[in-house]
This record gives structure tokens, C-alpha cells and sequence, in this order.
């Protein structure tokens, strides 16, 4: 759903895109809503799937065996699965409408399939396989990553102390930019919060994983 990132950010530009803005970012919400309630909710029992975090274009997921969809699905709506599935999910009986589909707004595809996630906040987490492979997913906003920056503070050790310790761990970020004034291109090094305990969207409990509702 990208086209929701494009339209606030148009929005934020000019104002009378602001309205288009807003109603695509409130039908993506409710389209992960639906999502939810509709399809994992209504085929699934609750005992067999936890949500783990979700934003306006993704949603984690952790799931009680590996082939969910093929094993776990209630007995008495496996046939109405079948039925509907392609309302959610691309068609996978052939190659050529499959690629079509991933490109379609509104259904759902595979990002990553793991064993084990720590979450902080909707755009900041880490996903891995902590067998011989080692294979992992980072995210942190507004952090740079790439050339192995701040690789000590973004990994597996990382996010588990920050539940653990209930911390905030520091990032530094490094560029250039143009100054205007002297139109001249100048470096920066800029220290910023990577990895936050803080959860401001929903209370979180005692043991510092289980989150409730706000009480507004």
C-alpha cells in the first residue's frame, strides 16, 4: 500500500490533497481491520495465532504450527476458505496471475516466515532464524543501516535489552547535505534514539510484552 505513504505525503504539501490523504490512510486501517476480524479471526481459533504488531500496510503474525493455512484452519469453514481466499490473498494457481496479484491493492502477501520477533513499536523491530542460517529482518525507523551502521545496537541483543532492561539505546546517524546559505556541502553526525521501550499507542502490562487498549 504504498500509495497511502504517497498520498499523505502529498497531503502534507498541498492541503487540498490532505482530504484524499486521510481517506486512504483510514481505508487502509480499516482494510487491516477487516483483515483480522474477518479472515484470521473467523478461520482460526484464537489459541492458534497471536498478532504480534501491525501498521497501515502490514500485519506479524505468529502462528502454533508451520503450515497454518493448510492445517489449521476450523474443520467446518475449511470449504468457505477455499471459497473466499482469493479475497485476501493473490491467486496461486499460476505464475502469471500470481505476479499480477502482488501488485493489487488490498490483499495480503507473504513478507517474512521466521521462528522468533521482538517488536518496540509498529516501524521498529527485528525478525530472525536463529538456526545456521542467521537469517534477519531489522527495522528502525529513521535509523541508517546500511554499511553495517549501528549494527552494535541493532540486532537480537539489541531489542532484547531494551524489553528486558525496559531502556533506550542510542543510534548515531552520518551524511552530508547541501547548506543553503553557503551553498556549500557540509557532514553532520547526529546522535538518535534507535531501539525505545516507550509505547505510547496502547498500554503495556506488567510483563512488558502484553499490551491492552488505550482507555480514552
Amino acid at each position: 500500500m504504498n500509495e497511502v505513504s504517497d498520498a499523505r505525503r502529498a497531503g502534507d504539501v498541498d492541503e487540498s490533497k490532505a482530504m484524499i490523504a486521510e481517506m486512504m490512510k483510514l481505508l487502509a486501517k480499516l482494510r487491516m481491520l477487516q483483515f483480522y476480524y474477518d479472515c484470521i479471526d473467523f478461520y482460526f481459533d484464537r489459541s492458534d495465532f497471536e498478532y504480534q504488531e501491525m501498521d497501515t500496510d502490514f500485519a506479524y503474525m505468529a502462528f502454533s504450527c508451520e503450515k497454518p493455512f493448510e492445517e489449521y484452519i476450523k474443520h467446518e469453514l475449511r470449504d468457505h476458505f477455499e471459497q473466499h481466499k482469493y479475497e485476501w490473498f493473490p491467486r496461486d494457481y499460476n505464475k502469471k496471475v500470481a505476479a499480477f496479484d502482488r501488485r493489487t491493492p488490498g490483499l495480503f502477501k507473504e513478507e517474512w516466515r521466521g521462528d522468533a520477533m521482538v517488536s518496540l513499536s509498529s516501524k521498529n523491530y527485528i525478525c530472525y532464524l536463529p538456526d545456521e542460517r542467521h537469517k534477519v529482518k531489522v527495522s528502525a525507523k529513521g535509523v541508517e543501516q546500511g554499511g553495517g551502521r549501528n549494527k552494535d545496537v541493532l540486532n537480537l541483543k539489541g531489542f532484547e535489552t531494551v524489553v528486558r532492561d525496559r531502556t533506550t539505546l542510542q543510534g548515531t546517524n552520518k551524511g552530508f547535505r547541501l547548506c543553503k546559505n553557503t551553498k556549500s556541502i557540509i557532514t553532520y553526525t547526529q546522535q538518535k534514539t534507535a531501539l525505545n521501550y516507550c509505547y505510547d499507542k496502547r498500554r503495556v502490562l506488567e510483563d512488558g510484552i502484553r499490551t491492552l487498549q488505550l482507555e480514552i
